[in-house]
């Protein structure tokens, strides 16, 4: 009979004003997780930073390059 496997995901969003105030949340959620880890030895942790969706530019259309192969306009 196979064994039972279940992975659990915690995801904390934290918004902070400045980077000094992310790390703090950071020191801090590491601290839980050292106790968490003595409990699960093989859970990991991950912090990353988490942007909002890009702004672009608006692009401004090409203008259509009609070659018909003509050098010159001829009456």
């Amino acid at each position: 009979m196979p064994a039972v496997k279940l992975r659990v995901t915690i995801s904390i969003d934290v918004d902070a004003a400045d980077y000094l105030e992310a790390a703090e949340h950071q020191r801090r959620i590491e601290g839980h997780f050292t106790r968490l880890q003595a409990i699960y030895p093989v859970a990991e942790m991950e912090a990353k930073e988490r942007r909002g969706p890009r702004v672009s530019r608006p692009q401004t259309p090409r203008t259509l390059v009609v070659t018909t192969g003509r050098m010159h306009a001829y009456d």
